[in-house]
């Protein structure tokens, strides 16, 4: 991408693909791609794809306008955010991929980092880096994924103040799709995202099959993403709480170990099950509980739609995994560790 500062070309310098994924997404677009168009990284070596995902809002023609040099994927219609990416790395040509919320802003050095700590070792399959709340940019959005014993993905130290507990490099579980670098070379090994998943908890999907196939997670504290949370869709939506509540389940029983994967499927059915029971008995009074029974009916039923599809995936990803399930405990968090948030569910909006 040509870049407006005068910066040395490196043509030794890995060839790197930064893809952003958008729907609707014009009010982000300008604040994003001017960052990227700053990068310290030599400008050379690397490339912008935006994969449009059929937006209404003049996004195309804002970029057609002032972003020659970005490339668009026009897909035509709403892929979501696993198909989306899965699209921009079929017509990438880089070495590494780079991930990019639409809603998003960089520092120069964002690019620079990831690959300077992905170079480190050919075993990191993914980089991640500190993510910050773009209104609050003392307060943390993500430092890398964590995985609850019950199945649930969590953002790490999610809505805790900034004040440096989080400035060491270190594995991670996984990493927030937000932001972050990944190998090509992992994916050829692992597949790409998910497609069935459409949106949410993909990027969780994404660190279980890395860490089933050895792939290391880096965090890096060494630059910063500024994040507008769930500024693509409502956190808590119909369309929001359907694809967590399914994805968390789904995800579990393809990679988990089996109890594991029987009890957090069990779990969001359940859940599902009185959900839908409470819309039927309280729903002439309380409307609302009556959308909610929709919403948990829908996921109930795509769970059984689903299910031996995802048990058919488990029994190829468990045949070709290279670490136990031993070795993976030492991954799990029980319980949520942050009181200021119960619920981490609310944390995979990426």
């Amino acid at each position: 991408m040509t870049s407006s500062n005068n910066k040395p070309e490196n043509e030794t310098s890995p060839f790197i693909s930064v893809i952003i994924v958008n729907y609707n997404g014009l009010r982000f677009l300008q604040n994003c791609l001017a960052s990227l168009k700053n990068q310290s990284y030599p400008s050379s070596r690397y490339e912008v794809i935006i994969v449009d995902n059929g937006s209404t809002d003049g996004s195309i023609e804002f970029i057609h306008n002032n972003w020659p040099d970005v490339q668009i994927i026009e897909a035509k219609r709403n892929l979501g955010f696993a198909a989306g990416n899965n699209l921009g790395f079929d017509h990438a040509n880089g070495d590494f991929f780079a991930l990019l919320n639409n809603d998003t802003e960089v520092p120069e050095n964002w690019l620079s980092t990831l690959v300077t700590t992905m170079l480190e070792s050919k075993a990191i399959g993914l980089v991640t880096c500190k993510i910050l709340f773009h209104a609050d940019r003392k307060t943390i959005n993500s430092t890398g994924l964590e995985l609850l014993s019950d199945g649930r993905g969590s953002d790490r130290g999610f809505r805790e103040k900034d004040s440096g507990q989080y400035n060491q490099i270190e594995d991670v579980f996984g990493a927030c799709g937000a932001s972050v670098l990944l190998r090509k070379e992992m994916l050829t090994d692992i597949g790409h995202f998910d497609e069935r998943l459409f949106m949410y908890y993909e990027d969780l999907d994404l660190a279980w099959r890395a860490k089933l196939r050895n792939w290391r997670c880096v965090y890096t504290p060494e630059t910063v993403v500024y994040h507008i949370h769930c500024g693509s869709s409502g956190e808590w939506s119909d369309f929001f709480t359907f694809h967590v509540e399914r994805n968390r389940a789904l995800i579990s029983l393809k990679n988990a170990p089996l109890g594991m994967a029987l009890r957090c499927f069990a779990i969001v059915a359940i859940k599902s099950c009185i959900r839908v029971t409470q819309g039927l008995l309280l729903g002439i009074v309380q409307r609302e509980k009556l959308k909610i029974a929709k919403t948990y009916f829908h996921v109930l039923a795509s769970l059984l739609f689903n299910m031996p599809a995802f048990i058919n995936t488990r029994y190829t990803i468990q045949k070709n995994r290279k670490t136990s399930h031993r070795n993976l405990k030492k991954w799990l968090i029980k319980g949520n560790k942050s009181p200021e948030n119960p619920t981490p569910e609310l944390r995979r909006c990426a």
